[in-house]
């Protein structure tokens, strides 16, 4: 068995990176100073509690909460939805992710996109039915999506399988990657109230941290999906090694757990499984199959003051991607994967 070390390249570059970091501040910092105003303030978002006390600041302007009762943490007042509206569709950092993930797509192997077709081709695999509904949220210009489908027509020739998307972001979806693919301009937590039909599959990538109230959102994908439905998303893993690293307001490759406006709410291995179950679902996996920890730690050495962390950056590159392989088996991985099933 090889454990080889996999470069935060493959994700995209450094300059990329770094270029997309700067302007999400950039861009966070512009709704705060114009929104604040209207800002809201939620109970927590995975026990209900309204008990706060203040752990951190975002740059000086959002305020990083840890509940009282579960110890989750969380951003409190939270921008509104209209100040969410307005950063989704007017933040410059959000068209350079849109056009990094359209290039994603065209590559022939992607280990992220990869990975969860992979997945998604077996829950699609253990539906008997002939006919399978499946809905992303959060769909972006469609990338996964229209990659799935070509494996799906390989794989599955006998079955016809429905595939629709949705997503906040306006310019997203009109530059869709694959224009027979049905995309539609909507807000996750209002679509989810008023979705017409039954889901068998619902995916959701790297969003429940961005919801305003992401247990309101799981309830209404629970009454979506149909009887014995899968839910398969990611999540950031707050309580992953690259995200213990380094802090809130610390030079960063990937954004951090809690990252206003848009990540809003830190899941872990240690409470996602007392949220799904809250949400009414029954837990059939949760892992953090990242690969990226060990490198982008290394990548960004010079920002980190655990002087233990400090020395993996000077280890050889076999002995990094042996420790990657542990971080990753021991569910100590920055990316959170996680299966759910309606009960």
């Amino acid at each position: 068995m090889k454990f080889e070390l996999v470069k935060f390249s493959t994700n995209r570059s450094v300059d990329e990176a770094l270029k997309i970091y700067k302007q999400r501040i950039a861009d966070a910092l512009m709704i705060h100073q114009k929104h604040k105003q209207n800002f809201v303030q939620r109970s927590c978002f995975l026990c209900g509690e309204s008990g706060f006390t203040e752990a951190d600041d975002f740059h000086g302007s959002y305020k990083v909460m840890r509940c009282d009762t579960c110890a989750s943490y969380s951003v409190n007042p939270a921008p509104n939805e209209e100040a969410l509206n307005d950063y989704y569709n007017n933040g410059k950092c959000n068209l350079l992710l849109s056009d990094l993930l359209k290039a994603r797509y065209k590559k022939t192997s992607d280990f992220i996109l990869d990975e969860r077709i992979k997945i998604v081709l077996n829950l699609i695999g253990d539906i008997r039915k002939k006919e399978v509904n499946l809905l992303e949220i959060g769909c972006s210009s469609g990338s996964f999506l229209a990659k799935l489908k070509h494996f799906i027509a390989d794989k599955f020739p006998d079955k016809r399988v429905l595939l629709a998307g949705i997503d906040i972001d306006a310019n997203a979806i009109q530059s869709s990657v694959d224009k027979d693919l049905v995309l539609t301009v909507a807000n996750a937590e209002t679509f989810v109230r008023s979705a017409p039909g039954k889901y068998d599959i619902i995916v959701h990538f790297e969003l429940i941290e961005h919801l305003l109230d992401p247990f309101s959102f799981m309830t209404n994908l629970h009454k979506l999906l149909s009887t014995n439905g899968r839910m398969l998303f990611s999540t950031p893993n707050a309580d992953g090694l690259e995200m213990l690293a380094s802090g809130y307001n610390d030079l960063r490759l990937l954004a951090h757990s809690i990252f206003p406006p848009m990540h809003l709410n830190a899941f872990s291995v240690a409470n996602m499984t007392h949220f799904a179950i809250r949400c009414g679902f029954q837990v059939l996996e949760i892992s953090t199959p990242g690969k990226l920890d060990i490198d982008m730690l290394t990548i960004c050495a010079d920002a980190i003051d655990n002087d233990g962390l400090k020395r993996l950056a000077i280890l050889d590159e076999k002995t990094k991607g042996l420790i990657q392989y542990l971080v990753t088996f021991l569910n100590g991985s920055s990316h959170m994967l996680c299966i759910l099933r309606k009960k």
